[in-house]
């Protein structure tokens, strides 16, 4: 964790990065949006992230994001990007922005189950095991298709992109790679239609390598450490 000042620092670090790359990329500033990843980290550290002008965060655990997220402000948008487990769908509301993790038919009739209940329509990216890390979750490349013509089924339940997280022991070049083939993934399927399926979004790079990943088409880029430091 940084001593207090230094997240504020380090938020405008990350921006500067972020600038730098999006004019060397060519991209649209306003196509990219930057989650300041908060898990494990203490309720004073966010806090310090919203009052530099952060408002989107993320967690990976839905206990933690019960225990912030009443505390700040209202503005804040809420993100899970972390495995999200069926028997915790049920604590989740309005307030969650988006879910990144969506992984498998079970979680989808789930969330589909207590979207009706609730009269909403949950945001959703499909992840994508992009690298074939047998330590990650997420579906295969040819998996996804069938998947998405699944959605239309489960009207409560809106996928509006995909997620994937790089190999652990990948270099950044082959990250590089990984990203590039979600995207194209992203391209090739975008045309298709499918009942609740809009693949506008692509969420994917970390600390190590948001900036690989905005230079390779990333809308939503993941960024812990960088901010908060390690824990």
């Amino acid at each position: 964790m940084l001593t207090k000042g230094s997240i504020t620092q380090s938020l405008a670090e990350v921006r500067r990065r972020m600038d730098q790359v999006v004019v060397r990329s060519k991209r649209d500033p306003s196509t990219i949006r930057l989650l300041a990843v908060s898990k494990t980290q203490p309720l004073s550290s966010v806090e310090e992230a919203y009052q530099a002008g952060q408002r989107a965060f993320a967690e990976n655990r839905v206990q933690e994001w019960l225990a912030k997220a009443p505390s700040l402000p209202d503005d804040c948008e809420w993100h899970l990007v972390g495995t999200l487990q069926t028997n915790k769908v049920k604590y989740l509301d309005k307030n969650v922005a988006m879910i990144h993790s969506l992984d498998r038919f079970s979680l989808l009739e789930t969330l589909n189950e207590h979207g009706e209940r609730r009269r909403m329509v949950w945001a959703t990216l499909v992840q994508v095991n992009i690298a074939r890390d047998p330590a990650k979750a997420g579906l295969m490349i040819e998996e996804v298709p069938d998947f998405l013509n699944s959605v239309g089924d489960y009207p409560h339940v809106h996928v509006q992109g995909f997620m994937t997280i790089g190999a652990l022991e990948a270099s950044l070049v082959e990250t590089q790679g990984f990203f590039r083939e979600l995207r194209c993934l992203r391209d090739t399927l975008q045309s298709r239609k499918w009942s609740g399926v809009d693949l506008r979004e692509l969420s994917m790079g970390m600390s190590r390598d948001f900036e690989i990943a905005i230079e390779e088409g990333a809308t939503i880029i993941r960024v812990g450490s960088q901010i908060f430091g390690t824990r």
